[in-house]
Order: C-alpha cells, then structure tokens, then sequence
C-alpha cells in the first residue's frame, strides 16, 4: 500500500511540472507582442493639431461706428412754368450735367408770344429812334421823348419775359448728379413748383458720426476709414473732410464729416459701419487669437520644436490687438520669440508642455480644438 501511494504522488509531481512548463512557454511567446502594442499606442500619443508662423506686422486700434450715408447736394427739381409733359429725356439712375434738359413741356403758346413781343418791342424801340431825332430837333416835347424811350423799354423787358417763359418750358438739371426719383409722365399737366424729379450728386457722398472726444487729437483731416456695407457686401475707403469744434454734451462726441468719393455704387440712405483707426503698432509679433489659450487672467500659447513633434508652452501677454490678429509678448524675457515660429492656432486648448503633437492632421486638429476662442 505504501508503494502505491508513492507511486500516486511522484505521478502528481509530473503533471504539475508539465503544467508550469506549459504556462512558462504561454507567457515566454505573448511577451513580445504586448511590448509591441504597448509601442504602437505610444507612438499614437501624437495630439493632432494645425500650426502658423508668428508674424511681423502693423496692427491698428479702431473705433468703430455706424452711419447712414447722404448726399451734400440733393434737390427735388420742380417745373417753373405751366404746361403739359411733352418729352422726357432722362430716367432714373441717369448720370446729368449741369444744365442737361430734363424734359421738356409743350411750348408753342411760349413760342407764339415771344415772337409777338419781339415785334412789338421792335416797332416801339424804332419808334424811339424817330423820336430821338424828333426831339433833337426841337420837334418833341421832353415828356413826350420820355413816353417814347418807357415804352420801347418795357416792350424790351416783355420780350426778354416772353423769353424766359419760353426757356423754362425745357427743364434742366440745376447741378450734376444722377437722377433718383421720375415724378411726372408724357402728357401729364405740371404747374409752377410741381415736383418733376429728385436730383443728388453721388460723389462723393457723405456720412457723419461721433467719435469719443479722447480719441480726437488721434484724428485729422484727410484720414482714411475704413467703410463697409453689409447690404452691398462692399468696403471701400472715406476721408475726413470737417471735425467739429464741439463736443456733444449729451453723448460726449465730437461730430466727424467723412467723405466717400469715387463710383462706389452706394446710395444715399445706405447703413455703413465706420471703422477709424486711433492707433497703430508697426513691425510687432501677432498671431492668431486662437493661438491663445486663457488660464485664469494669464495667457499660454505652444510653440512646435524644431523637430516638429512637441510643443513648449509659453506664457504671453497681450499687447494690443485688432480683429483676429494679437500683439503678443512673452512674459519671460529670457523666452525668445522670433518672426517664424511655428505656434499652434489649432488644437491648442488640448495640450501641455512637452507632449507629443501631429501637425500635419489639419481635420483632425479641427474636431479636436476649432471651436476654441481664446477672446
């Protein structure tokens, strides 16, 4: 019985032994593929992310403001004699010069009586030469030379009448501009003062707005702003023309005339936004404002190595700024930041100093960290 039992146990020995041999050759083969998965998820690791060079450039404060634009010379342009529309000659949106006919009424009755008063006054004015002579010669009486000489006047100045009328039955354009509005047909009926049409020069036109009285000694005459129109998708550029030498007690602004000249295609009555620049900083450093990451009241920014696989972290102050771009400076002055450097615009929220990044995948850097805004 004792030898069986010994038998039983050195059996229990061998398979236990062939049971940790196997285990030995599972866990030797698996080795290496967990050191290579551990490899790959570590060159994984790279935060994709999109980068831009820092830049030199000139950036400008502006104030900005809006307006509605008007036109210096705008005139209802009306009939100054009766009659009935006989011809049109321009329409609206018709560029006219000073003095252009308009249109022009019917004018034979005009016609008619100016040759009438013509005659008349060139019979009286040879009659007053015949009196002349007669009264040289001692034949007429003063009173009655004098009769001679108002009558042969007041038919002069009845022809010259007849004349005006006459004229005035062509209207004219009383400066240049373009015509807005067409307030009368063919073979309408117009009187003395009726509205024919409404007349402005376009250019340039004019736009007047309040600019704080702080930022007035930054202005002069003759300045650019910047001008834009949403509703024509078009910015352009105006000039100061006046600055008033008041201030507005009320809103504290000084009234700024600005002019806008040359075939710009607005209109009197267009809305537009003012931009005027009170400050400007040449040759700085900026980047992009989503380049900037907040922390608290402090700015960070990461900027890729010359390998272009990590990122350090600096810390930044913001100078100045204008739209999207942002004068930049580093609160460290023993960080160097130069022209060129390639600093990460997107992405930036998810990262730290000294991790790993992938600056070529621009979609996937989007999805990671576009919707960032660092104003």
């Amino acid at each position: 019985m004792t030898s069986n039992w010994m038998a039983t146990r050195w059996m229990l020995c061998a398979v236990l032994a062939l049971g940790l041999a196997a285990c030995s050759n599972c866990s030797g083969s698996g080795a290496a593929p967990a050191v290579t998965e551990a490899a790959t998820e570590k060159e994984e690791d790279a935060i994709a992310v999109r980068t831009g060079p820092l830049k030199r450039e000139t950036l400008s404060e502006l104030y900005a403001t809006t307006a509605t634009l008007r036109a210096d010379k705008l005139a209802t342009v009306t009939a100054r004699t009766e009659g009935v529309v006989q011809r049109l000659l321009v329409e609206e949106g018709d560029s006219v010069k000073a003095g252009q006919p308009l249109a022009e009424l019917e004018n034979e009755e005009q016609k008619i009586a100016l040759e009438r008063e013509r005659t008349a006054a060139e019979t009286l004015k040879r009659e007053f030469e015949r009196a002349g002579k007669l009264h040289q010669q001692g034949l007429m009486s003063d009173e009655e030379f004098e009769t001679a000489r108002r009558s042969a006047k007041e038919s002069e100045h009845s022809a010259d009448l007849a004349e005006l009328q006459l004229e005035r039955t062509t209207i004219r354009a009383p400066f240049s501009g373009r015509v807005l509005t067409r307030h009368i047909d063919p073979g309408a009926t117009v009187g003395n003062g009726t509205a024919v049409f409404d007349l402005a020069d376009l250019n340039p036109l004019y736009a007047d707005i309040g600019v704080p009285e702080r930022h007035i000694r930054q202005l002069s005459v003759g300045q650019e702003v910047r001008i834009s129109a949403d509703s024509f998708d078009l910015k352009t550029m105006a000039r100061i023309e006046r600055i008033a030498p008041l201030v507005d007690v009320e809103s504290g602004t000084v009234k700024v005339t600005l002019a806008v000249h040359g075939q710009t295609g607005l209109r009197p009555g267009t809305f537009v936004r003012a931009d005027v620049v009170i400050d400007t900083h040449e040759d700085t450093l900026v980047v992009q404002r989503a380049a900037l990451v907040p922390e608290g009241r402090r700015w960070h920014m990461f900027r890729l190595n010359d390998a272009g696989t990590h990122v350090e972290r600096i810390e930044v102050r913001r100078t100045f700024e204008e739209g999207d771009r942002v004068e930049i400076a580093p609160v460290d002055p023993a960080v160097p930041l130069s022209e060129g450097d390639r600093i990460v615009v997107v992405g930036a929220s998810a990262l730290s100093d000294g991790v790993r990044v992938d600056p070529g995948s621009s979609e996937t850097a989007q999805n990671n960290g576009a919707g960032h805004d660092a104003s």
